[in-house]
């Protein structure tokens, strides 16, 4: 649309001067243009769509992040629980062979063993100690936060019903952000195509104007004479030395760069979700086996000191069996915290991170 005006002014002397003032509008209209402003609209909008499908994506990739960081601030806080309690039950079995030593009943490489012992069993504490304070950290740069107290390990149950792997394939492939946006550049590639090849087409357009035109002579009135105007234009470059040509070509080689790259985004997930399932699958497993080592190693424990106690044992099978039980008790709370990230894991691959988080409840 086109808006123009003036005003022109004369004198001449001896003669009463004399004005003249125009101004005009015109507005013109595409009637057709071989699909090229309607591929503009519709990739537009398109548009929207995918960068409102990135930001989903990129907000359950935040989420899937800060629930891992999480997961393994816990794991590394139940470890650590586990290396105290190690160190505290040592530091029990020292005294408790030092009041022997005192006594006269224990010789004194006994108790030098257990001193060795616990001490190594506190520098183990510390350690894993100081990784529960360094994945604290880790979970509060994530959550954009200056800092964490603590955290509270407690005890879960998992609701999960692990299917076979075909039925995640395919929730990844309905529910996944970034195919779904992949889906939809290769949407707006094919309209670019669309768009390209209008310019082996004509082109249509509407157009409609009005002037105004006054006059202002020795009878010092103003004399206004409107005008106006309409019609159809036409244009169709037929001959353009392969401009056309060239840009379809490019706009077909970008759409099929485009499907291949849906295809390795949609092999990774594939990948991603055989891996995480089979994780799943035998850290459900493990869960299982570890805890019943545990109930053996309790036991084995027990035993070993009652034999100690009563003579029949040696200082070894008790620091044997603490070790043995401090193993059994990590590979334990390692499999209870892997069915969680695992888990985590699955759920994020199939496009819904958050269902992870339901299956704990």
């Amino acid at each position: 649309m086109n808006a123009t005006g003036s005003v022109n002014a004369s004198k001449t002397e001896g003669v009463d001067g004399s004005q003249r003032a125009s101004s005009g509008l015109s507005a013109s209209i595409p009637l057709y243009t071989g699909g090229r402003l309607e591929s503009a609209i519709k990739s537009a909008e398109l548009g929207i769509n995918v960068a409102k499908l990135d930001f989903a994506q990129a907000q359950d990739d935040l989420i899937y992040n800060v629930i891992k960081a999480y997961v393994n601030a816990l794991e590394n806080l139940a470890t650590s629980q586990v290396d105290l309690e190690h160190e505290k039950n040592l530091s029990e079995h020292e005294r408790m062979i030092a009041a022997q030593f005192e006594a006269g009943a224990k010789a004194k490489i006994d108790l030098i063993r257990a001193q060795v012992e616990t001490s190594n069993a506190l520098q183990d504490a510390a350690k894993s100690h100081a990784a529960y304070e360094v994945a604290l950290t880790n979970l509060s740069a994530l959550m954009s936060i200056d800092s964490i107290a603590s955290l509270t390990v407690e005890d879960f149950e998992t609701h999960l019903e692990l299917g076979e792997v075909e039925k995640y394939l395919t929730e990844a492939e309905e529910n996944r952000f970034d195919l779904k946006s992949d889906a939809l550049k290769i949407e707006q590639g094919e309209l670019k195509v669309t768009s390209a090849k209008s310019g082996w087409l004509p082109s249509i357009n509407a157009n409609v104007g009005t002037d105004l035109n006054a006059s202002n002579n020795s009878d010092k009135r103003w004399h206004i004479t409107p005008d106006a105007s309409a019609g159809i234009s036409a244009s169709w470059s037929i001959f353009d030395s392969g401009v056309t040509r060239a840009e379809v070509d490019s706009a077909k080689v970008e759409v099929e760069q485009l499907k291949l790259a849906m295809k390795s985004d949609l092999d990774s997930i594939h990948e991603e979700v055989v891996t995480a399932h089979k994780n799943l699958k035998i850290a459900l497993l493990r869960l299982t086996t570890t805890q019943r080592a545990v109930e053996l190693a309790e036991e084995e424990r027990f035993i070993a000191t009652e034999r100690y106690n009563v003579g029949e044992g040696i200082i070894l099978d008790i620091l044997d069996a603490e070790l043995a039980l401090s193993t059994a008790k990590k590979n334990n709370v390692s499999a209870r915290y892997d069915v969680i990230r695992y888990s985590v894991d699955l759920a994020h691959a199939t496009g819904n991170t958050l269902k992870a988080i339901r299956n704990w409840e």
